[in-house]
């Protein structure tokens, strides 16, 4: 009995500290159906006779009907399995995954495709949605860019509750086409797992806030980071970004890297990034840092704005809890607060990298 009630102390722990800012990602659920889907469509209704539940028949037709033709949806609370196409959600929409709602992608040799797919939208809430990829099952070895939820120059998008896992490229990925960044996104309680590429990819928005973040055993292609701040170009946006309470967990490279040297270029372009209450363990880095990392034609303007780094703490990792990499010169301002470090551990040795490195100083909060 004792060692019965031991293992039962161990599991708790673990699920504590692994999810420590995601206690129960289905918080709200019932306020929320009430609130807003008590007249909701629910898409089960539109499924064929004698449908199956479990999760091995594809009803992408079936499911993308009841998106085009309504606004408020619940979805069915079972697994569906999605080909290849995914969905492509509508403006002014919201979307309720029930608990045992899931969309499973159907294996594929696509390159590039997507979950859920947002682009070129605006005023969209998806609550609680669960998602797993085909990261074990894809029919192909090329391409990175298979994402769960794909959100592009969309504006006022709302995420609450989500699970995903297992995808071929990235879980969400946020950016832009056309030169028109994403705007206004709002991302709370979010558990990404076992994705290949990013657990989260931020390539091009403004106003972008996710909070209560776990993101795990992201691993298979680089850059394999929980969260990759990256943005695709000179033409795109990083700005009025808010990462809080975001705890990372065993990825292949970064908890988190700061990566947005692409956005140099004859447009002068200003960052904004504030991180608040950041912890790894385990990742092979847990915080990266290269705000140039090739060295720009030195006709561009420098990159400006700043990075700040409020609660910062990492263990477990392989190569560095902090490193920055080497670039060219910037006006980038960058603050670090190793919060809960004792003060033997706060120099550049404890972190296993100076915080000096060529044009590039880190001011110690």
């Amino acid at each position: 009995m004792k060692k019965v009630i031991f293992l039962c102390l161990v599991l708790l722990s673990f699920l504590g500290s692994c999810q420590e800012y995601v206690r129960d990602r289905f918080s709200g659920f019932d306020t929320v159906k009430s609130q807003y889907f008590a007249n909701a469509k629910d898409l089960t209704g539109y499924l064929p006779k004698g449908y199956s539940k479990d999760g091995g028949t594809d009803y992408t037709s079936y499911i993308q009907q009841g998106i085009n033709e309504n606004s408020v949806i619940i979805m069915p609370d079972f697994p569906i399995l999605i080909n290849e196409n995914g969905l492509a959600l509508k403006s002014n929409q919201k979307i309720l995954f029930q608990k045992n709602s899931k969309l499973i992608m159907k294996p594929n040799s696509k390159d590039r495709n997507g979950m859920l797919n947002l682009f070129g939208i605006q005023n969209v809430d998806l609550y609680y949605p669960s998602i797993t990829g085909d990261k074990h099952k894809h029919l192909s070895t090329s391409g990175e860019w298979g994402m769960g939820i794909y959100i592009l120059s969309s504006t006022n998008v709302n995420i609450v509750g989500s699970y995903i896992e297992s995808f071929w490229g990235d879980g969400i990925c946020i950016g832009g086409r056309n030169n028109i960044s994403s705007s206004g996104i709002t991302i709370k309680n979010v558990i990404l797992k076992d994705n290949r590429r990013n657990g989260i990819t931020i390539g091009g928005v403004s106003n972008l806030l996710l909070e209560n973040a776990y993101i795990a055993g992201t691993t298979g292609t680089n850059p394999q980071a929980g969260i990759d701040v990256e943005p695709d170009s000179n033409f795109y946006d990083v700005k009025n970004i808010k990462l809080n309470n975001i705890e990372t967990e065993k990825n292949g490279n970064y908890g988190i890297i700061i990566s947005p040297g692409n956005m140099v270029g004859k447009n002068l372009k200003d960052i904004s990034i504030t991180i608040n209450n950041f912890k790894d363990n385990g990742s092979k880095i847990g915080l990266g840092l290269a705000v140039t990392r090739d060295k720009p034609n030195t006709q561009f303007p420098q990159l400006n704005g700043n990075i700040i780094i409020n609660n910062f703490s990492s263990q477990n990792n392989s190569t560095a809890k902090f490193r920055s990499f080497k670039g060219a010169s910037h006006q980038v301002n960058v603050k670090m607060d190793f919060g809960k470090l004792s003060p033997a551990s706060r120099s550049a040795v404890g972190y296993g990298q100076k915080l000096k490195n060529n044009a590039e100083t880190i001011t110690l909060k």
